[in-house]
């Protein structure tokens, strides 16, 4: 009875994860698709977008995320939270990302344990689902920050063309808005509307920064902050400072091209074993359920799991060079 207890806690438990990994992806298209239901319905069947998000299963999942992580969360690392999920543009809750966190864990663990039957290895597979959602909000989060940073140089010069046919800098950036696709444009866009809305162009700009973290805002940033201080020509100086831009982009796309073979060999390190275990496992399922039913085959498993982390920092450490 209770083998059926757990598979069914199980089930339920991955359920819930993938359909809270669809929340945490895809859930800017869908804030999307909703306010476009909202405002396109007949005028007699009016609905607000809460009521809309409240209504519908992926709707109800996220509040019960969101209770979820208000139970188990630190206030204190709330903050922290939110600002990693707005940067990743994942428009979800820090109580709802806590909540998909411990379900992600959870499901991990229940289909380790079904499927080896080893406490100590389901507990170690648990620790690495809690990671889960994080390791997927950081590469959202770097994607978002490199197309950003590529389509920056583009943005500054539009605007210095703007500034040097009489526009004024926030009618120059509603080109850029206008004009370049996401996620630049829709961040000016941002900047616009919040200095509309009575904000100071200080308290703007630290915004976008807060939004996008990414070194050559910041130049951008303290570029404009200084020379609203003392003056000077704003057209010439974002120019200068596109072309420093691009010119770093230049040398970061050499040296990720003479680096290939560094990043490759990172890549085999990681994948081989994996691709190795699982046609064992498809040719000889008990030959490898050994590894983790006997003590010796869990010490081994941890002292190559070890090792190959120890190579991969040593790999990256090689290749990263700043710039």
């Amino acid at each position: 009875m209770m083998f059926y207890v757990v598979c069914g806690g199980a089930f339920l438990t991955v359920i819930l994860l993938f359909t809270g990994m669809y929340q945490l992806i895809f859930s800017s298209q869908m804030l999307v698709r909703e306010r476009l239901k909202t405002y396109t319905m007949p005028e007699a069947a009016p609905a607000q977008p809460e009521t809309v998000r409240s209504g519908n299963p992926g709707g109800e999942l996220l509040r019960f995320l969101g209770l979820l992580g208000k139970a188990i969360s630190r206030r204190d690392n709330q903050h922290t939270t939110q600002k990693k999920l707005l940067q990743a543009h994942i428009l979800m809750r820090a109580e709802e990302y806590a909540g998909l966190t411990v379900f992600s864990g959870l499901a991990m663990f229940f289909l380790i344990y079904i499927t080896t039957g080893s406490l100590l290895f389901s507990i170690l597979s648990g620790l690495a689902g809690l990671k889960l959602p994080g390791i997927i909000v950081d590469l959202k989060k770097n994607s978002r920050t490199a197309a950003f940073t590529r389509q920056l140089p583009e943005a500054l010069s539009i605007v210095s063309s703007g500034l040097r046919s009489g526009f004024s800098f926030p009618q120059a950036m509603a080109v850029v808005q206008r004009e370049m696709p996401p996620p630049i444009g829709e961040e000016f866009g941002r900047v616009i509307l919040e200095n509309r809305m009575g904000k100071q162009l200080e308290e703007v700009l630290h915004n976008l920064g807060e939004r996008i973290d990414s070194d050559d805002l910041n130049l951008v940033i303290t570029a404009l902050l200084i020379q609203k201080q003392v003056g000077g020509n704003l057209a010439e100086i974002l120019d200068n400072i596109a072309h420093t831009i691009r010119e770093r982009v230049r040398i970061q796309g050499e040296i990720k091209t003479l680096t290939a073979q560094g990043r490759l060999s990172a890549i085999i390190i990681v994948l081989l074993p994996f691709a190795v275990a699982t046609f064992l496992m498809i040719m000889n399922p008990d030959y490898m359920l050994t590894l983790v039913r006997e003590t010796l085959g869990l010490i081994m498993l941890g002292f190559a799991v070890v090792m190959q982390i120890i190579g991969i920092m040593v790999i990256r450490k090689i290749i990263t060079i700043d710039v």
